[in-house]
């Protein structure tokens, strides 16, 4: 169950959702949310829909993806594609010029990936957090490590995980991380949806 967040979609937390198994075993990242004329949701990886799928609660999904907690605007029949260039959901139907081409799901494409990191670098993650068990909250450097966590004290079991793998697992995470400076630290408010910088002690 998620942290005593406001739930922030009409569909009640409990309702069945529908997830592509790749995203569920983490084997392609979440990067295409969609919704049928009667209201079911769709969680899906990269390519065309249909993919095989599985039932799992949407508050579960949220809590292991975050960055769909800002799609309860999504309406009936609608699409919405994360974007590896603008770090953000791309909604179908909000282009007002006209000459946009239809978002599509893809996985993170190299070309765009930030100079500055080492897409093999490895980082420490929190594994309950990797598993979606529990939500991811921070990222900390320090001593020119970086660690990712979970809520808690941080004495969980940490996994080392390649950056390009960190990202495709959090989308929204690679922004943030791009500022995190030595010594800080960055925390998720869920209730706000953005992450928040802080200074080590």
């Amino acid at each position: 169950m998620l942290r005593n967040s406001p739930w922030k979609f009409a569909t009640p937390p409990e309702t069945g959702v529908r997830v592509d198994e790749n995203v569920l075993a983490l084997q392609a990242p979440l990067v295409c949310v969609h919704r049928d004329l009667e209201g079911n949701w769709y969680f899906d990886g990269p390519g065309d829909p249909p993919r095989p799928a599985r039932t799992t609660r949407f508050d579960a999904v949220v809590q292991a993806w975050p960055h769909v907690a800002c799609l309860s605007h999504v309406d009936l029949g609608g699409l919405a594609v994360w974007s590896w260039v603008q770090h953000s959901w791309v909604v179908e139907g909000q282009c007002q010029c006209g000459s946009c081409e239809r978002p599509r799901a893809t996985d993170l494409d190299r070309t765009t990936w930030p100079s500055e990191m080492n897409p093999e670098d490895l980082v420490n993650v929190d594994s309950a957090a990797l598993t979606g068990q529990v939500e991811l909250v921070e990222m900390r450097a320090s001593a020119g490590r970086t660690s990712l966590h979970g809520p808690g004290d941080g004495a969980s079991q940490m996994t080392p995980v390649a950056l390009a793998n960190v990202f495709r697992r959090w989308p929204y995470a690679m922004a943030a991380y791009r500022v995190l400076g030595d010594g800080r630290a960055m925390y998720w408010n869920s209730d706000d949806l953005h992450w928040s910088e802080y200074v080590l002690t």
